[in-house]
């Protein structure tokens, strides 16, 4: 049972509502930012710029400028297939009579695909979002080891998680989790594992994908064991890890460096039986607002092994 931080509304769509601008509002710009962007699919999403010495625009040069004009309107349903037609007109009508530059009424759903009346709708001003896409932002932020996330942001985070789980808003079956893998993918297929920095929270998941080179690969191992907080270069009893660990060390691309702690996922090797192998790589092809291509991930996000294997691009994953 989780901790009841959040508004207790007694109409659940205004309960999660509620929960969702409550932890927004307690996160840095940045971060707000990052995961609007992720619902709104816009990786380039801003709220607020900041330039200095402003020389366009008129005569004289301010030393600054702070800019926002921006207006989200959100819609919030906690039961699959009930967006409204007459609703989200009456919200659009709303945005119309708004004088921002940017205006987004955003739709936020426990559907597992997008609502074939927004697409029917045709308003460049709709985004939709299922809260399996927030849940999946959130674990990209927490997972970023670039991000600076304090322990109360980090709390409260997983305390919207933990909400979207009671609620019943995210659905269960997300048993691949699919990692930002650079260095990963050819280091897993050198020694058939994955390690990441301690103490790195996932959900509990049958398998491990790599992106990398703009596609998720088509080899993806069975998660066999996970031992966190190893440091590498201690005498380690167990016989497989051991061996591992010393393997990393000598292999000097693998830049693993001795009395380091590390979180390693042992893997099921690319030729095993129990890997998956994909017809095909799963090509990226997730844009951003401006057209630019998007990356699948840059730290971890859950799918399942059914939609892998079903999948053509990235798009047919989200």
């Amino acid at each position: 049972m989780g901790l009841e931080l959040f508004s207790t509304y007694s109409t659940a769509e205004n309960r999660v509502t509620a929960a969702v601008l409550a932890v927004l509002q307690s996160l840095s710009l940045s971060r707000i930012e990052r995961l609007l962007g992720a619902l709104l699919g816009d990786s380039e999403f801003t709220l607020a710029t900041f330039q200095n010495q402003i020389s366009k625009g008129g005569k004289g040069v301010p030393d600054g400028l702070i800019l926002t004009s921006c207006r989200i309107l959100i819609e919030t349903k906690i039961k699959r297939g009930t967006v409204a037609r007459d609703q989200l007109e009456r919200h659009l009508a709303r945005l119309d009579n708004e004088t921002e530059r940017s205006r987004t009424l955003l739709v936020l759903t426990p559907d597992d695909e997008r609502p074939t009346l927004i697409d029917e709708m045709s308003s460049d001003f709709i985004a939709w979002s299922s809260f399996a896409g927030l849940d999946q932002a959130i674990d990209e932020l927490l997972a970023d080891i670039s991000e600076v996330v304090s322990e109360r942001e980090a709390f409260l985070l997983r305390e919207l998680q933990g909400l979207m789980r009671r609620e019943e808003l995210v659905t269960p079956e997300q048993d691949v989790v699919v990692v930002a893998a650079r260095t990963a993918w050819p280091e897993y297929q050198r020694h058939s594992a994955y390690v990441c920095q301690p103490g790195r929270t996932f959900q509990r998941v049958q398998r491990i994908a790599f992106y990398c080179d703009g596609e998720i690969k088509p080899i993806i191992p069975k998660v066999l064991n996970v031992f966190d907080h190893i440091t590498f270069g201690d005498h380690i009893a167990e016989p497989k890890l051991a061996a591992l660990v010393r393997a990393m060390i000598d292999d000097r691309a693998s830049n693993k460096q001795v009395s380091m702690d590390y979180k390693v996922f042992l893997l099921s090797p690319p030729d095993d039986s129990e890997t998956l192998v994909l017809p095909d790589s799963i090509r990226n092809d997730i844009q951003s607002a401006s057209g630019r291509i998007s990356a699948y991930t840059q730290g971890q996000r859950y799918t399942s092994e059914g939609n892998l294997k079903h999948a053509r691009t990235t798009m047919d994953l989200v």
